[in-house]
């Protein structure tokens, strides 16, 4: 699923590439990608809207259009935004057969397109989409306002302190990993980089949040921002589904000590990466630099 890192990279993509460009037309070649009202309706009211920024919050994309409204996206599982030239060409099953840039055709993972916007600059923006999980749903400010309302601070902002991070913990008796990955407590940060920064503070991922000392939560603190920092210097984790708007894959997960490495050596001690389940998701860790607490 896409984290913080590779949503901030394709905002920061879109930001440069198609605020200031007007919708056009909208074709959905998966109606059901769009929540909440008949397909047909939210084209009418998304056609002819101008883009006027590309924002993120969590692990939502934020488009603000034109007269209050917002594309509200979540990639979810396999979702990503692509941009090219409006003559590319897809086929009814969301396939690139023509398009000047190789990735989009060449890349399996840009081949599953379910919606296109075409914008009046020459461009088309895309949404690949392997799994369906993927919505968009067109909404008014205070609407955004209100969906926004419920998740927890970004590792980012400036007033998320180390003390900050150590209040939320304190109050919280689960699983540090659950708790790393709520969010309504902590906005951004799933699975991949949970197991990352974990590792990193040698905090095994099933000590209760409230039994961290102060040296484990400054260094989780620490990590988190370290590890989220260089991710989107290397554009995100490509791993499984994830590629830019120009359907390239992120380089960060050349460099993962942990995640998706079962049996493999611990960069650190050498002994086997691990992996178990915790809230329904896979885990790694060496059970050998992170000690668990019970």
């Amino acid at each position: 699923m896409p984290e913080l890192p590779e949503v901030e990279t394709i905002k920061n993509d879109l930001d440069k590439k198609i605020v200031g460009t007007k919708i056009v037309l909208v074709n959905a070649l998966w109606p059901d990608i769009i929540k909440d009202v008949p397909f047909e309706v939210f084209a009418r009211q998304a056609e002819g809207q101008k883009i006027i920024a590309v924002q993120r919050r969590a692990k939502n994309l934020i488009i603000k259009l034109s007269g209050g409204l917002n594309l509200l996206i979540h990639l979810k599982m396999t979702g990503h935004f692509l941009v090219a030239e409006d003559s590319a060409e897809v086929t009814k099953d969301g396939k690139w057969v023509k398009a000047k840039n190789k990735h989009l055709l060449t890349d399996k993972q840009n081949q599953f397109i379910r919606i296109i916007f075409y914008l009046d600059n020459g461009k088309m923006l895309a949404m690949s989409d392997l799994r369906k999980f993927a919505y968009i749903k067109l909404v008014d400010d205070k609407e955004l306002a209100k969906f926004l309302d419920k998740y927890g601070p970004e590792p980012f902002d400036k007033d998320f302190t180390a003390e900050k991070l150590g209040e939320i913990l304190a109050k919280k008796k689960t699983a540090i990993k659950k708790v790393l990955m709520d969010q309504s407590q902590i906005a951004g940060i799933g699975n991949i980089y949970a197991d990352e920064i974990l590792w990193a503070s040698r905090v095994h991922p099933l000590t209760p949040a409230n039994k961290l000392n102060a040296e484990e939560v400054e260094a989780i603190y620490e990590n988190a921002k370290k590890i989220l920092s260089e991710s989107l210097k290397r554009r995100g984790t490509s791993t499984s589904d994830f590629r830019d708007t120009e359907g390239k894959p992120g380089t960060f997960g050349e460099f993962r000590n942990v995640y998706r490495r079962t049996d493999l050596p611990c960069p650190v001690c050498g002994g086997p990466i691990a992996r178990i389940t915790v809230g329904g998701r896979g885990t790694h860790f060496c059970p050998r630099c992170q000690k668990e607490i019970k």
